[in-house]
């Protein structure tokens, strides 16, 4: 496959992925209050969900829901009602913290016993799906994508080379912010600020799910 052709595509693509969102908090929030291998199964899970999305836009599921409005509904006011209620489970857990728990002593574990009960591998990666199928929109703008960037004259090889293309950015992504976050360093620093951190990031899952709910 020649990469020129898809290159606007492919940018596009990285500009998207790139972009903050309830993905990319996280895989952030996960890898620096957990650890480095936490963060990759959320991100493995925000793949999972980019993967069905995209062959979903693929197969042409973008005009199914614009066909049957209540099923794209239903699907968003779902995805919503994730997005506040991990937003709001995130802000009771860091408000319901003593200080002495928000702000562990140097060379102790992270805050609330992660490290001594960590998060099973199972639940990390259901985050990361939840986390990124819970906007029904992704498939419509996959859809727009996919209309507006991918050669008309892509076969299904291309398509399915395309497809591999992108999630490997994805995984190439991720995987930087998840070590990025699990230093040593930047988890020290999301300790010392966790408070203000896990509040600012359940306050945005709670907004972009209210967003969600609102928006059309």
């Amino acid at each position: 496959m020649s990469v020129v052709p898809y290159l606007p595509l492919l940018v596009a693509w990285v500009i998207a992925v790139a972009s903050p969102g309830p993905d990319f908090l996280a895989v952030l929030r996960t890898s620096a209050s957990r650890s480095r291998r936490a963060g990759l199964l959320v991100a493995l899970g925000v793949i999972t969900g980019q993967c069905a999305w995209l062959v979903a836009a693929l197969a042409g599921l973008t005009a199914l829901l614009a066909r049957f409005e209540q099923l794209y509904l239903v699907l968003r006011l779902a995805g919503a009602a994730f997005l506040i209620v991990y937003g709001l489970t995130t802000l009771r857990g860091t408000w319901r913290r003593t200080p002495a728990e928000a702000a562990p002593a140097e060379g102790t574990g992270p805050a609330g016993g992660e490290s001594s009960a960590p998060r099973s591998g199972w639940r990390n990666w259901r985050l990361g799906l939840f986390t990124n199928i819970s906007n029904p929109k992704a498939v419509v703008f996959f859809g727009a994508l996919f209309a507006g960037l991918l050669p008309a004259h892509a076969d299904l090889v291309a398509r399915g080379e395309v497809l591999v293309t992108m999630l490997g950015i994805s995984v190439a992504w991720f995987a930087l912010v998840a070590a990025l976050a699990s230093v040593p360093t930047a988890m020290a620093a999301y300790r010392r600020g966790r408070r203000v951190v896990d509040t600012v990031t359940g306050g945005l899952f709670v907004a972009l799910g209210g967003a969600l709910a609102k928006n059309p």
